[in-house]
């Protein structure tokens, strides 16, 4: 599953135990799908296996939920259908990463790298472009509308918000200045370049904060916690593309096997008291993404065990379960095609 979301997510129970113990990266513009592309046909065909295609890419002929492998260091694809897939393929080289988050914009995924930055790699080409995170290790990852890039930045004392813009990717712009911000999880944009984050605060109080975008981009000297359900932890948010409203992923029980996989959908303006809670029945969630035409909620989960991770597919808004996406080792995933932002 997404597991650095579920390792922040598993962090915060662990420091409120000490607590009571104690007391007691000049990149071209990234691609964007066309409108009205045409409809993709059955089967994922990838032309050969990706060993010998070298840098040949992969050729979609159906959508298909994208994965990071966190056992081969690869990019790994399954074709979406009603029931899921036990049969992955790889579609990149080993390009060093593990269960690292991933956004995508057209046939280009971009991947939080960690400690590499943020690589982009398109599926149908092979290229890659690495571009460098100065200021940490890049995290959680989003792209908005106008094809900025964001990541949560992991560095101390506190973490960050970094953004990639789309005319100048070599040079981006630490987002400093947010006073909730200790650590950061996932990140995600809405439709009007807001750009959401979510957190640990100093206190280690699990929120989601808005920047509220700006003339000169988005704000973090602005940033409000966002007046939704309490959570110990997110394990996810995303923002819904066509209607703007944000939708949060979190383990009430804390992964020991009651309510696991809570996803509350908020509409605008985002308030607790409309928020609209569906039950995945996971294990141990982390990581949330829609299908391009928002009909499909993917999440990221476990076995009980914790030995391998999937992604289970559900029905959106309804949440009722469409299948499973198995035998890799996913972490971070998105689909193809997909729509900004992502």
């Amino acid at each position: 599953m997404h597991m650095r979301i579920r390792t922040l997510s598993r962090l915060a129970f662990v420091i409120a135990a000490v607590i009571v113990s104690s007391c007691s990266a000049g990149q071209a513009p990234v691609q964007s799908a066309a409108p009205g592309s045409p409809v993709l046909g059955p089967g994922l065909n990838l032309v050969q296996p990706f060993s010998a295609q070298r840098t040949s890419g992969a050729n979609f002929t159906q959508p298909a939920l994208i994965a990071t492998d966190g056992d081969t260091g690869t990019l790994e694809a399954w074709p979406l259908h009603i029931g899921g897939s036990d049969s992955p393929q790889a579609i990149s080289p080993n390009l060093g990463i593990a269960f690292d988050d991933l956004a995508a914009n057209g046939n280009v995924v971009a991947i939080a790298a960690s400690n590499q930055g943020v690589i982009l790699y398109n599926v149908a080409t092979g290229a890659k472009t690495t571009l460098p995170d100065p200021f940490g290790s890049a995290d959680g990852i989003t792209i908005d509308k106008n094809q900025n890039i964001y990541i949560g930045n992991s560095v101390q004392p506190t973490n960050s918000i970094v953004m990639y813009p789309a005319h100048d990717r070599q040079h981006p712009r630490d987002l400093t200045g947010c006073g909730f911000i200790n650590l950061v999880g996932d990140v995600a944009a809405d439709n009007e370049g807001d750009v959401f984050a979510a957190v640990f605060t100093q206190k280690f109080a699990a929120r989601v904060i808005e920047l509220p975008n700006g003339p000169n981009g988005p704000d973090p000297k602005q940033c409000v916690p966002v007046d939704i359900k309490p959570s110990q932890a997110y394990a996810g948010i995303v923002i819904d593309p066509k209607t703007d409203d944000l939708l949060t992923l979190d383990n009430p029980d804390e992964c020991a096997g009651g309510l696991e996989g809570r996803m509350v959908i908020y509409p605008k303006p985002y308030s607790k008291s409309t928020g609209i809670v569906r039950d995945l029945a996971a294990n141990c969630s982390g990581g949330i993404k829609l299908s391009a035409d928002s009909s499909k909620v993917f999440i990221g989960d476990e076995d009980v065990s914790g030995s391998f991770s999937y992604v289970d597919q559900r029905s959106f808004p309804g949440g009722h379960i469409e299948g499973s996406y198995m035998n890799g080792q996913a972490g971070g995933f998105t689909t193809i095609p997909n729509t900004l932002p992502n």
